[in-house]
């Protein structure tokens, strides 16, 4: 058992420590512009990018989709023909901001995933712990490393760190708070049953 404890001790920390450090790096470095960006993205693009909330982007949907109501109101079906959404104005500023809601929308699940899933992480930790110490060691240690997994899993680096600047931003602090957080608990359990062990040993002297 104790072999076992210290080899799941060893994995937690390289993947905490690493998963951290990267949270880390990507919060510093994540603002560094680069000198193509003014080529690569026009005015809307950037304003989509640096919105401050999802009520400013509804706010430019509403003036978008009014616009394409203003547009097509005096026009027959068959001029509206010659118009494409993928490629005449308003009918792609209308677009880009409803792609950017629905993106908003999404970030905004995936953080909530993030902390719902995080905290059943440590919830089963703590039945985990309590199950340890009530001598049901199997299955305390099995919820214990569940809930590890989990913690370690949705708090883990994302693949993109594309989308908004504001809810990346947020949606990257919740994962290096998290992970943090998670480092310190795997530490501290660690602490104590090394205190309770050299305890144990003591006594037998």
């Amino acid at each position: 058992m104790r072999k076992l404890q210290i080899t799941l001790f060893i994995f937690g920390m390289l993947i905490l420590s690493t998963q951290t450090i990267r949270h880390l790096y990507v919060r510093v470095y994540y603002d560094i512009p680069s000198v193509l960006d003014k080529y690569e993205e026009d005015e809307i693009d950037l304003e989509i990018k640096h919105s401050a909330s999802l009520d400013t982007l509804l706010l430019q949907f509403d003036k978008a989709y009014n616009d394409v109501i203003d547009f097509e109101k005096d026009k027959t079906k068959e001029e509206l023909k010659n118009y494409s959404e993928y490629r005449d104005v308003p009918y792609t500023t209308k677009k880009k901001y409803k792609k950017a809601i629905v993106d908003w929308e999404n970030k905004e699940e995936k953080i909530h995933e993030l902390v719902v899933f995080w905290i059943f992480g440590l919830i089963l930790i703590i039945i985990g712990i309590a199950l340890y110490y009530k001598k049901y060691n199997w299955l305390g240690i099995s919820l214990i490393i569940s809930g590890f997994l989990e913690m370690i899993w949705w708090s883990s680096p994302s693949f993109s760190t594309g989308g908004f600047h504001v809810e990346f931003m947020k949606f990257l602090n919740i994962k290096l708070i998290l992970s943090i957080i998670s480092l310190i608990i795997l530490v501290v359990l660690w602490i104590i049953r090394k205190k309770q062990i050299e305890s144990k040993e003591n006594l037998k002297e």
